[in-house]
C-alpha cells in the first residue's frame, strides 16, 4: 500500500513538472513572438512616423530626434490587449517614449498608441 502512494504520488510530481516545464515553454514563445512583432519592419515604420510628428526633421541632421532604441526589457503583453514597450531617444535613456501595440480583429493592421512621453528634446 505505502509504495502505491509512493508511486502514484511521484506520478503527480512528474505530471506537475511537466506541466510546467510546457507553460514556461509556451511563456518564452509568446515573449519571443511579441520581441519579433515590436522589431518587424511594420512597427518601425509606425514609431518613425510618429517621432517624425513630433520632430519633422527626425533623422536627418536637422533633427533633435537622431535615433531610437527599443527597450527589450519592457515588451510585455497589455492585459487590456496589445503589447506594450518603450523606446529610448538619441541613446538616452532621459528621453523615453512608452508606446501600445494594438492589431486590428478585423483588418489585422497595427497600430500604435502612445503612452506616457517624457521627453525634454523637441522645442
Amino acid at each position: 500500500k505505502r509504495k502505491g502512494c509512493r508511486v502514484i504520488f511521484s506520478l503527480m510530481i512528474l505530471g506537475l513538472v511537466v506541466w510546467i516545464g510546457l507553460k514556461i515553454k509556451d511563456y518564452l514563445e509568446f515573449q519571443q513572438e511579441m520581441v519579433r512583432i515590436v522589431h518587424g519592419q511594420e512597427v518601425k515604420k509606425l514609431i518613425e512616423h510618429d517621432l517624425r510628428q513630433e520632430d519633422p526633421d527626425a533623422f536627418t541632421e536637422k533633427g533633435k530626434i537622431q535615433s531610437y532604441e527599443i527597450d527589450d526589457e519592457t515588451i510585455e503583453h497589455n492585459p487590456m490587449g496589445g503589447i506594450m514597450f518603450r523606446i529610448f531617444l538619441n541613446s538616452d535613456e532621459k528621453l523615453v517614449v512608452y508606446y501600445t501595440l494594438q492589431k486590428d480583429s478585423r483588418t489585422g493592421k497595427l497600430s500604435i498608441l502612445v503612452g506616457d512621453i517624457r521627453r525634454k528634446l523637441v522645442n
